[in-house]
C-alpha cells in the first residue's frame, strides 16, 4: 500500500481525514467525528454502519447473477490485460464497449486533462481494480472504491494487480456516500456505476464535494435512455438523459456529452433490440467540471 494512502481517503460521514488508531493496524479512525472504521489487509471498511448489512446482501446476490449469468473468475493475466481480451463467461459486447469506452477516455485525459500531477483519482464502483491499474500504469495517483470485496468480482480480486512498479489504494466504500475528503480529487470517474445510485442529485453532489477546483468529473458506461427505466434487477436501471443533466446542474457540475462510435455490432445489436421491443439506450461519455 502507498506510504501516504491515509491521506487518499476520507470518512464516509463528515468526510474527515483518518488516522491508524492503534499500533496493530487494525483501525481507522476519523480525526473530526472519531467514527472507527475497521482495517483488514490493504482494504479499510469504510462504510457507514448503517449501510454495511445491505451493501454485504448487495454483494452477495451480486456474484450469484453473475455466476449464473456464466461470468467466470479470471486468471492474473486476464485482469491485466483488461480492458483487452476476451475473458470466458462474459456477454460478447461486454468487453468491447468497455475496450472502447477506455480508449475515448485515455484520449480525453491525454488531451485535457487532469494530468497525474494534478491530483489523486478516484475510480468509483472500481469492480476488480482494472481501470485503476490502468490510471496507475501512467503514474495517476488512484484510490479504488468499491461497496463489495469478492475474491473474484470484487476488490478482493484487486491483489494481482500489485506489481513492483504500480500501486494504488484500495477501499470499501458506498459510491452514495464514497470514503473520501473534501476537495482532494482532480478527477473521480463513475465506472459502470452511477446508474447503482438510490439517490442520483445527492452523490452526485457529494463527489463534487471531494473535487479540488478545476476538478473533473467522468461518468463512464452507465446505460442512458430516453427516460428512467429498469435495468438488470440487480439494483441497477438505465438513467433517463434528462433525469442525469438535471441531477448535474442541481450539483453544481458543467457538463458535456461526449458520443463514443461503437461500430458494427452495437448497430446490429440495437437493430435486434428494436425487433424485440427491448428499450434502446446508448453508453456516453459524460464530462463534467466542479464549477
Amino acid at each position: 500500500m502507498q506510504a501516504n494512502w491515509i491521506d487518499l481517503i476520507g470518512c464516509p460521514y463528515c468526510h474527515g481525514p483518518l488516522g491508524i488508531q492503534d499500533d496493530k493496524r487494525t483501525s481507522v479512525r476519523c480525526q473530526n467525528c472519531a467514527r472507527q472504521f475497521p482495517l483488514e489487509g490493504r482494504i479499510p471498511a469504510l462504510l457507514r454502519h448503517e449501510d454495511a448489512s445491505h451493501l454485504a446482501e448487495f454483494s452477495r446476490r451480486y456474484r450469484a447473477a453473475r455466476l449464473a449469468g456464466g461470468w467466470q473468475p479470471m486468471a492474473a493475466d486476464q485482469a491485466r490485460a483488461l480492458p483487452y481480451g476476451q475473458p470466458a463467461g462474459y456477454p460478447a459486447l461486454y468487453w468491447l464497449v468497455r475496450r472502447q469506452s477506455f480508449c475515448v477516455l485515455m484520449g480525453l485525459l491525454a488531451r485535457e486533462g487532469p494530468s497525474p500531477a494534478a491530483g489523486p483519482v478516484a475510480d468509483l464502483g472500481a469492480g476488480i481494480g482494472w481501470l485503476s491499474f490502468r490510471l496507475a500504469q501512467l503514474r495517476y495517483q488512484v484510490v479504488a472504491i468499491e461497496a463489495s470485496t469478492d475474491r473474484d468480482f470484487g476488490l478482493g480480486a484487486a491483489e494481482r494487480y500489485f506489481l513492483p512498479e504500480v500501486t494504488f489504494v484500495l477501499s470499501q466504500g458506498d459510491l452514495e456516500h464514497p470514503p473520501l475528503q473534501i476537495g482532494t480529487m482532480s478527477l473521480i470517474i463513475f465506472n459502470a456505476s452511477l446508474h447503482y445510485a438510490d439517490d442520483l442529485e445527492a452523490t452526485l453532489r457529494r463527489a463534487r464535494l471531494a473535487l479540488r477546483p478545476g476538478g473533473r468529473l467522468i461518468v463512464l458506461d452507465t446505460p442512458i435512455a430516453r427516460r428512467p427505466r429498469s435495468g438488470t434487477g440487480q439494483g441497477d436501471r438505465h438513467l433517463g438523459r434528462h433525469e442525469l443533466e438535471a441531477a448535474l446542474l442541481a450539483a453544481g457540475l458543467r457538463t458535456r456529452w461526449i458520443p463514443i462510435r461503437r461500430g458494427l455490432s452495437w448497430w446490429w445489436h440495437r437493430i435486434k433490440a428494436l425487433l424485440k421491443r427491448d428499450p434502446l439506450f446508448t453508453f456516453p461519455m459524460i464530462v463534467a467540471d466542479r464549477t
